[in-house]
């Protein structure tokens, strides 16, 4: 039985007591070990932590002071617009904006400062000129055009020759650069401009390979810039208001936005030949052009009712037509005018009010533009307090799709909007005018 019992439970077998020492020494070892193993790890956490933290401070310190010299910055460049450097420099913010030029004021000392211009021979005309822009004397861009051939007329007339020089043309071909450029940097050049300057310079590269003198090439010269008023701004005029006169009927109630010299003059002869209209003047507070209009209508004797652009809808079942002038015409048909054109003409169109549009054809463009962020000219940029968030931002231009325009009144007749390419490729073949007159005297 005992053997049975031994066979059915064996005994455990154990271990010999140097073999437990031995396995006791290597259990401890390996622990030991991992021991170390786990404190090196613990210490190197401990440091990257460390060494995380120190980073993340040095980022944040360096982010707070990227920030400060941000505000910095921001608070100077909304004290100080544009640079001493040059009259005009982009706006410094970056925002959907920043591309549009910002324009400093400038006195008749500040401007010599200018880096474009050489105070010795920087004309009196057109340091005139400039403080007109900037004062707001000269607005309007047949006003800013007109006075802009005034003033190169009365360069012509004082410049003189330099003695490197033997060729008039070649040496005022540059002098008008200069003064292009110049005027560039106090306003933007309208479209206007932009068509007399190529007429000038079309006449200097005729007047190049003739064989007149000094004072004869001033002389044709300025008979060319008279005959571009003459025919492009004057007889222009007088053609769309007779044109103007036919359309408009007798006893029709219209609506003016702004000052516009075209629908002035308009105005003025219709009256003059006892006819009678009822006239609305909208006026935008911000350029007051509407009550200008106001006054120079009741001098006449022309009474006229006056309103804010605000509330031109509760006045829009009244009237018959709407007036508008322009600053140019784009060749796909859109409007360029005053801030302001573009409100008119969407209530014009929900309203079906014919929306009529006088322009002179030298204001057509060759360019595109369907916005009015792409191009424009920033009239008022003012910050009211440094602690504000916001600024207070005015634009001069808005755009005006060809879709809104019924009709432009214009020298060579009432045209639609989808015209104005044609009407400047016929333009383009006479050298924006007429053909040139060409001297009498010629380069054999």
């Amino acid at each position: 039985m005992s053997e049975q019992q031994n066979q059915q439970n064996p005994k455990k077998w154990q271990p010999k007591e140097k073999f437990d020492k031995k396995a006791n020494k290597e259990k401890q070892k390996q622990e030991q070990e991992k021991a170390e193993i786990e404190k090196k790890q613990e210490s190197n956490k401990e440091s990257n932590k460390q060494e995380s933290n120190k980073a993340v401070q040095k980022q944040n310190s360096k982010v707070e002071q990227q920030q400060q010299t941000n505000q910095q910055q921001q608070a100077v460049n909304n004290k100080q617009i544009v640079q001493i450097d040059g009259p005009m420099e982009q706006n410094k913010r970056k925002d959907f904006l920043s591309h549009l030029p910002i324009f400093q004021d400038y006195s008749s000392e500040s401007i010599k400062s200018v880096k474009q211009i050489d105070p010795q021979t920087l004309h009196h005309s057109f340091i005139e000129l400039c403080i007109q822009y900037q004062n707001g004397q000269c607005i309007g861009s047949t006003h800013r055009c007109v006075e802009f051939l005034n003033a190169l007329k009365q360069f012509i007339k004082d410049y003189k020759l330099p003695r490197q020089s033997n060729y008039f043309a070649i040496a005022f071909l540059d002098e008008l650069k200069k003064i292009f450029n110049l005027m560039k940097n106090f306003r933007t050049v309208n479209e206007g401009m932009s068509t007399s300057y190529l007429f000038i310079n079309e006449c200097l590269m005729i007047l190049r390979d003739t064989k007149l003198d000094e004072n004869e090439s001033k002389i044709w010269l300025c008979n060319q810039i008279d005959q571009f008023i003459q025919s492009k701004i004057i007889a222009a005029s007088e053609l769309i208001i007779k044109n103007a006169t036919q359309l408009i009927q007798e006893g029709t109630t219209i609506l003016v936005y702004a000052r516009s010299y075209l629908i002035e003059n308009f105005i003025i002869n219709y009256f003059k030949q006892g006819k009678q209209l009822t006239i609305f003047v909208v006026d935008n507070p911000q350029f007051g052009e509407g009550s200008q209009l106001v006054n120079r209508l009741q001098q006449q004797g022309i009474s006229c009712y006056q309103i804010l652009l605000s509330h031109v809808s509760y006045i829009l079942s009244k009237v018959d037509k709407i007036l508008v002038g322009a600053s140019s015409m784009l060749c796909n048909g859109a409007l360029i005018s005053r801030v302001g054109t573009a409100l008119l003409a969407c209530l014009a169109s929900t309203h079906k009010i014919p929306f009529l549009v006088f322009c002179e054809s030298y204001k057509f463009s060759e360019k595109s533009q369907i916005d009015s962020l792409s191009w424009n000219e920033i009239a008022q940029l003012q910050q009211e307090n440094e602690k504000q968030q916001y600024t207070s931002l005015s634009l001069r231009y808005d755009i005006t799709q060809s879709n809104y325009i019924n009709m432009i009144v214009t020298e060579v007749g009432l045209i639609p909007a989808t015209s104005v390419k044609a009407v400047i490729g016929e333009f383009k073949k006479y050298n924006y005018v007429d053909a040139i007159e060409i001297p009498r005297k010629y380069q054999q």
